[in-house]
């Protein structure tokens, strides 16, 4: 794969696993408002009404949050693959050898030798 397609699959996955995550959180939100209500907006609870819809949306969000748990990994993964593509960065010479420039970095050279 590509710069371009490894930047482009992790782009993707970042964007997939923030719209999930904000799925759950907000079905989260939802269901704890069915489920205990909010006196100062005068809303009463709706779980003991409705109970069948509660349990199933909460384990619909515990099956939201468990893919993105999935998706933190391929994102893990993906990034994995894209940073690889790139080598480390190097010291070059001149710079190495101009270190330590003022009397701090010689004293910070100095109390931590190489």
């Amino acid at each position: 794969m590509s710069r371009r397609g490894a930047w482009t699959v992790f782009i993707f996955d970042q964007v997939v696993t923030y719209v999930i995550l904000v799925a759950g959180s907000v079905s989260a939100e939802v269901v704890y408002l069915a489920n205990k209500g909010d006196v100062a907006v005068t809303w009463s609870e709706a779980c003991g009404s409705y109970g069948g819809f509660c349990k199933k949306a909460t384990v619909s969000i515990g099956i939201t949050f468990s893919v993105v748990g999935f998706y933190v990994i391929l994102s893990l993964i993906s990034s994995d693959r894209l940073f690889s593509k790139y080598d480390a960065p190097s010291i070059s010479s001149t710079a190495a050898s101009s270190y330590p420039r003022n009397k701090q970095d010689q004293e910070m050279a100095a109390a931590f030798p190489a």
